[in-house]
Parts: structure tokens; C-alpha cells; sequence
């Protein structure tokens, strides 16, 4: 198996320039896709990567393949759409990321430190737009006919309402059903835009595996059950992604035992666990390589891998190793932890975490 390099001329960061351009906000992009119509759906289906799309539906005559962002994660990807900048100009760089101004390692998506559940700890003591200045989202520059449809409990989070920004009208849900009625009754209220975020492929996927019975029979039924509205809809232009893919994992290596590698870190690795963000005064290139199956990059390469060309952001490791298998590695912040039991896992270079369907409907 090899690696594949994201292409931000034409992946998900572009998707988010594009939306960004047809919602009438000005933007400094590379590259941006180009939509039409009067109104826009996004349905982001988590963890809906082109590989759970082949297995669970086959054909999709819509769909078209595309890259998601380095690393290949929710916080780094969703980040990317909403803000339309790469991740060399967001700065979030994984589930856990770096952040000087805190001095340490935090959970992005919770926003608190990776030891502790509950959510937004540390929004008390630096609110998360000053923790990650370059990722505050757009819409909240867009005034009027914008709306969101989200899990319930998200939707005040410092991550939601600093990354994807406010919306006019915010939809919570408790199941996929639930959402497919917001949904429904926003379209049927007519609001030019609406975003949908749909975590159960993702959650299922970690849990059995990306090609588990379960996640077949959740893919096909969610899919098609959102396809079939959107597709009668033709008043609204919709479109239905992801933000990653999953692989099965086949090795799990809990790298905090490798007492030798944790010698020569300054802090524990960060990013996810098929790509481990590393910062350290040794060549770790060559230590690495030869003791596991990773591709080590170093900061200029790690750079071109985050979308970057001249902007290093703040969080940048000096070393980032990510597997050339299906194995994993894990820091335990935690005692006890059920992470490592987890059977789906991404974040890495493979086509599997890499591609995702861009299914463009009425459009």
C-alpha cells in the first residue's frame, strides 16, 4: 500500500472556498469550487469516506472523488470548510493539537485538556478564538438565511460556534430521524443555507471497523434516506460529503511504553493516531523509521502535507510519522482508556482516510 498526498487545488478546503464565494464572502483562497443555485444544502456525513461509500452502496452516479485535508480528522477538516483556509493557516492540527498560548496539548473538538471529558474547560481562562485566532468560521460574517442542523449538545460549543460560526437558526436532534425532520423543515422554510452534520457512519465505524455489517447497514440507510429528499428538492443545489474515510485497524502500539522515544520528545506526540505530530531536538527521521512502518516527514514536508507555503503555524511539530500499514499508535493521556479498543481509526495518508465523495445533487 502507499501514501497519497492531498491535493488542495481541488478537495475539501476548496469546497469551503466555494461556499464561502456563493455566500457573498470574500475570501483569500488558492482554489475554490465554483456553485450555482438559489439555495444550498451541505450534508456532512462523518466518517462517509469513497471506501464506505463503495462497500455500503457500490455506484453512486453523483459522486464524484475528492481529497480531504491533512490530517485526515473532523476538528482539521471541518475547520478547513468553515473557514476556507488550509490547515498550515487554521492551525488545528488533529483530535489533539498543540496550542503555545495554553502550553500544552489540547482536545480540539471538546476544547479541554486530553485527560478530562467534559467539554470547553478551558474557555474560563482563554476564550477557544484566541487560542486558534486564524479559525473563526464565516458564516458568522453572513446576516440573514443561514441555518443549522446539529447533535444535540454541540451546538454551543466553543469549537461550533468559533469554527462553523452562528447561524440564524440552529435545529438540535437526537437521532438521524430526528435530523432528517429538521432538516426537511428548514428546506420547507425555504433558508438559502443550510448545514447538516451527521456523526453515526463515523461512530459506528470506530467502533466495528469500517466494513462491519452495522456500518453497511447505517451507510444505506442514512445515505439514502437524506438522498431521496435532497433529490426531490430541486429548489435547493445539495451536496453530500464527508470529512474522512476509516481504516481497519490491524496493530494497535501504545508508543507512551517506548520509554526511548519518549526521552527524546519535548511533549507527548499530538495529532491522531495514524499521524503522530512530534516535537523534538533529535533527527527522529531515521530513529523512526527503522523501529516502526511509518513515513516520517520533517517541518518542510509536514508544511506542503498541511496546505501551506510561506505560514508555519504555531502548532507545527518538527516531525510528523504516519503509517505505511493499518496499525495505529497511541499516547495514553489516560489510565484507562477505551480509544485503543477502537477497530476504525484515520487521520494518515492512505486512500482509504483520504478520499471522500463529493455528491453533488441538483446542481
Amino acid at each position: 500500500m502507499s501514501l497519497i498526498y492531498p491535493d488542495y487545488s481541488k478537495n475539501l478546503y476548496s469546497l469551503g472556498c466555494g461556499i464561502a464565494k456563493w455566500l457573498g464572502v470574500e475570501l483569500q483562497c488558492n482554489t475554490s469550487y465554483s456553485l450555482t443555485g438559489k439555495k444550498l444544502v451541505l450534508l456532512i456525513l462523518d466518517g462517509f469516506g469513497w471506501n464506505i461509500m463503495e462497500s455500503s452502496l457500490g455506484e453512486v452516479k453523483e459522486a464524484t472523488k475528492i481529497h480531504g485535508v491533512f490530517p485526515s480528522t473532523t476538528s482539521a477538516t471541518l475547520a478547513s470548510i468553515f473557514t476556507g483556509k488550509t490547515p498550515a493557516e487554521h492551525g488545528i492540527l488533529g483530535y489533539n493539537t498543540y496550542v503555545k498560548r495554553l502550553g500544552g496539548i489540547v482536545n480540539v473538538l471538546r476544547y479541554t485538556h486530553p485527560t478530562l471529558n467534559e467539554r470547553d474547560s478551558l474557555s474560563d481562562g482563554l476564550p477557544f478564538e484566541k487560542a486558534f485566532p486564524e479559525a473563526k468560521g464565516y458564516l458568522s460574517q453572513v446576516k440573514e438565511g443561514t441555518a443549522s442542523v446539529l447533535p444535540q449538545g454541540i451546538e454551543n460549543t466553543q469549537f461550533t460556534t468559533t469554527v462553523q460560526g452562528t447561524t440564524q437558526e440552529t435545529k438540535t436532534y437526537l437521532n438521524v430521524w430526528d435530523a432528517y425532520e429538521s432538516l426537511k423543515q428548514l428546506m420547507d422554510k425555504g433558508a438559502r443555507f443550510i448545514y447538516a452534520y451527521i456523526p453515526d457512519i463515523d461512530s459506528l465505524a470506530h467502533k466495528y471497523g469500517p466494513y462491519a455489517d452495522p456500518v453497511k447497514l447505517a451507510t444505506r440507510e442514512i445515505f439514502m434516506r437524506f438522498y431521496s429528499l435532497l433529490k426531490e428538492r430541486t429548489d435547493y443545489t445539495s451536496i453530500i460529503t464527508a470529512d474522512h474515510g476509516l481504516v481497519d485497524t490491524t496493530e494497535r502500539i501504545e508508543i507512551d511504553k517506548d520509554q526511548e522515544l519518549m526521552n527524546m520528545l519535548e511533549i507527548p506526540p499530538y495529532g491522531d493516531s495514524r499521524a503522530l505530530f512530534l516535537r523534538s531536538r533529535y533527527d527522529l527521521k531515521v530513529f523512526l523509521e527503522s523501529r516502526y512502518n511509518l513515513k516520517v516527514f520533517d517541518r518542510d514536508e509536514t508544511l506542503k502535507l498541511l496546505g501551506g507555503v510561506d505560514k508555519v503555524p504555531e502548532s507545527m511539530p518538527d516531525f510528523v510519522g504516519v503509517p505505511l500499514d493499518y496499525s495505529s499508535y497511541f499516547f495514553n493521556f489516560r489510565e484507562k482508556s477505551n480509544y485503543t479498543r477502537l477497530k476504525g481509526h484515520h487521520g494518515g495518508l492512505l486512500r482509504e482516510e483520504l478520499e471522500v465523495p463529493l455528491v453533488m445533487i441538483n446542481g
